[in-house]
């Protein structure tokens, strides 16, 4: 008797952790591996209409379960298995073709990962990103046009009508300001990509600038923690976990900054390293207190020079691939202390303690304050950071400032 496996269909599940939302979990019908699609931070109802769509394709492409393959064809498969189109035989010069043709150029700049960045390339991340919004405006137009419109569709057939409703559907998503750019960027890039010379030169038959534009929501106010909440952290932490929060306040640095730093960057005097996200060098004095506990920290786990400061209990790094080990920490932590995501946000939150505290400090420069940063500062960054503090902030942020001048741990007061 022959003998059937059963077919597992993929929920739609959400989840807040490292901004994943909505998505359902599969296993790759070619390398059998566990994956994820997401859906991202939308509402339920938007979830489940790309989810349903989604779900269609995917149960579509598995009417056969492939049996298991062996270890030693498992990088044969993936290294001949072409990339995942939106539908396929796009017609020539079809809106389809030319966006696959974009997508290609961009997976070529994408960088390897930890290295420095060099003009024109980009993060596999960024390409992930880009290719989402891309993905997204196809999918808008089949919804508007007719299912696998985007195939036979030309650059004369698109209207402002067309980009306009993508603008305002974006926005009335809820999206951020900085979000919906990204996706108006994606929309001209694939109009510039058009007028190519294998599509046919296709030029715009409208006036892009004359195009109504909408933009999202501004970003929300940065909110740091009260000094209550500050102290109740270092209460629960060990010393491991004091040591990751004062780097994060003293340095500036964020979970990726933390995963990749080595034993030899840092000393008493200065830290110098550079930041993965921008390639901008960062270097700089190192707090006093920072250094305290860097020291206590590596004189009880000995680390050889060149290795990762910090590491998972499985020897990797604090964050890789799609895991954060910084996050789930810091969640237990905040959990710990009886918080919530609501009250205290995440661990990002400390960098804007300590940028806060350095860009209120007398004679901090724009320059300064960038390679503190590790990013580029404008003037808009000035005024976000380099003013005097706030009253509601003034006891943190005075309290913070002495303890990092001091090379003992500061003394906490008693839980109430």
């Amino acid at each position: 008797m022959a003998k059937h496996t059963r077919r597992q269909i993929p929920k739609l599940s959400f989840t807040e952790a490292q901004g994943i939302g909505y998505h359902a979990s599969y296993r790759d019908p070619v390398t059998n591996t566990p994956r994820r699609k997401r859906f991202g931070m939308v509402t339920e109802a938007e979830a489940r209409v790309v989810y349903s769509r989604w779900l269609a394709e995917h149960m579509g492409g598995l009417a056969a379960p492939p049996a298991k393959p062996s270890p030693t064809r498992k990088a044969e498969a993936a290294a001949t298995t072409p990339p995942p189109s939106v539908v396929s035989t796009p017609t020539e010069g079809s809106l389809l073709a030319v966006a696959d043709s974009l997508l290609r150029q961009e997976e070529r700049r994408i960088r390897p990962e930890g290295a420095a960045r060099s003009p024109g390339s980009i993060t596999r991340q960024t390409y992930l990103d880009r290719k989402h919004c891309l993905r997204s405006f196809l999918q808008h137009l089949n919804d508007r046009q007719g299912q696998g419109a985007v195939a036979k569709m030309t650059l004369h057939d698109l209207t402002m009508i067309d980009v306009e409703a993508f603008n305002q559907a974006s926005v009335d998503a809820g999206m951020s300001r900085s979000l919906v750019a990204k996706r108006m960027q994606m929309v001209k890039a694939l109009i510039n990509r058009a007028g190519r010379p294998e599509f046919g030169c296709q030029v715009l038959g409208w006036n892009w600038d004359a195009m109504d534009r909408q933009h999202g929501k501004a970003s929300e106010g940065r909110t740091l923690p009260t000094l209550a909440q500050l102290q109740s952290l270092l209460r629960a932490a060990d010393l491991r976990g004091q040591t990751l929060l004062w780097m994060a306040i003293g340095l500036g640095f964020g979970q990726r900054d933390l995963s990749a730093v080595r034993v030899g960057q840092i000393d008493e005097r200065s830290y110098d390293l550079r930041r993965g996200k921008t390639g901008v060098e960062r270097y700089g004095e190192t707090p006093a207190l920072v250094w305290s506990m860097i020291k206590a920290y590596l004189a009880k786990h000995h680390r050889q020079t060149g290795a990762l400061m910090f590491t998972t209990r499985k020897g990797m790094p604090l964050v890789h691939g799609r895991s954060d080990s910084i996050v789930q920490w810091w969640g237990k932590l905040r959990e710990q202390i009886g918080e919530t995501p609501a009250s205290l946000g995440g661990f990002y939150t400390l960098r804007h303690v300590g940028a806060t505290e350095f860009g209120s400090r007398d004679g901090t420069s724009i320059g300064a304050m960038k390679r503190w940063l590790g990013h580029s500062a404008s003037s808009s960054m000035a005024d976000v950071y380099m003013r005097p503090v706030a009253p509601e902030q003034r006891e943190l942020i005075e309290w913070v400032r002495d303890c990092l001048a001091s090379s003992a741990p500061p003394a906490l007061p008693p839980e109430t």
